[in-house]
């Protein structure tokens, strides 16, 4: 039988008869009277030549070839219905949920978000600002942005910036010290420290100080913060000299809030990834945010 021949009416009539072994069932879920639904199953009985019900005073009893086709029809319809549930969930989508640590939300992301906004039926992105690793899945979280080393279990992964470390301190502490003319120099200054997760006190200056070949003291005193935007603030603030990532200042190095210590940087072991279910079929919303998120890497890099 040809597709544009399917009884579709009759099909789903029979079906629903089957589920609830009954005429008046169906016709309550279908939304439609009684002698409606026995008359598309007679009439779909005649166009198959066959008999799909032994019907009794009893009620509804299914044939053999009833049976054959029930499975098939309920399948298909349960296949279309999920289908259909998951176009209306994409065209009913009015946020986005977006997962990225708080220096990547406050350093790179915010600022840019302006633009995001300015396209043409821009939806709304909304950021769930965490150091923890969210279960993306459970969380309803679309995409997330990790500084760390994949692979994440069940999580596909795409590099979006390295990182590199460098000191940075605010113009004011600047002009009230002499800065240090090489890392070799740089100990004998106020040193503010991020902390992140279990990481020890002073780790990230430890690795940029031995990255550019400092031998570094046991204890590295100074301000201890939680995350790197905290720390990248208090130097701005005038606290002392912190670890900045480049890759994430560059606004505030062109806009002379902070400015560069020393002219070394080291590679952090860690970048930037941007990361989503590996399970889940990318949503249009989705594809768009990241591809947005790629066209303005490529438009700081063009401008550096």
């Amino acid at each position: 039988m040809k597709r544009h021949k399917l009884p579709f009416s009759a099909l789903r009539a029979f079906e629903a008869a089957s589920r609830h072994a009954s005429l008046s069932a169906a016709a309550k879920e279908l939304c439609v009277t009684h002698s409606a639904v026995s008359h598309q199953i007679k009439r779909l009985e005649a166009e198959l030549g066959v008999s799909l019900f032994q019907r009794s005073n009893r009620g509804l009893k299914i044939s053999a070839e009833g049976l054959a086709l029930l499975p098939i029809l309920t399948d298909s319809f349960d296949r279309i219905s999920n289908a259909l549930d998951g176009l209306r969930h994409v065209a009913t989508k009015q946020a986005l949920q977006v997962s990225c640590t708080p220096s990547f939300a406050t350093k790179w992301l915010v600022p840019r978000l302006a633009d995001w906004y300015a396209r043409p039926d821009s939806k709304r992105v909304h950021l769930v600002p965490t150091l923890d690793l969210l279960d993306l899945k459970a969380e309803s979280i679309d995409l997330a942005i990790r500084c760390g080393l994949p692979p994440w279990q069940q999580l596909q992964h795409e590099l979006l910036l390295p990182i590199h470390l460098v000191a940075v301190c605010s113009p004011e502490y600047a002009a009230n010290r002499q800065l240090p003319a090489s890392a070799n120099e740089i100990l004998g200054n106020n040193l503010i420290h991020a902390d992140v997760g279990d990481h020890g006190l002073g780790e990230e200056w430890r690795q940029w100080l031995t990255g550019c070949g400092v031998e570094c003291p046991e204890n590295l005193p100074g301000l201890s913060f939680k995350d790197p935007a905290l720390a990248m603030q208090a130097a701005a603030d005038g606290l002392g000299l912190a670890i900045g990532y480049l890759e994430l200042i560059d606004r505030d190095l062109a806009a002379g809030k902070l400015i560069l210590a020393c002219s070394e940087s080291v590679a952090h072991p860690y970048s930037y990834y941007l990361v989503s279910d590996s399970d889940a079929r990318p949503e249009p919303l989705q594809e768009e945010f990241r591809e947005w998120i790629f066209a303005q890497l490529q438009t700081s890099a063009e401008a550096t």
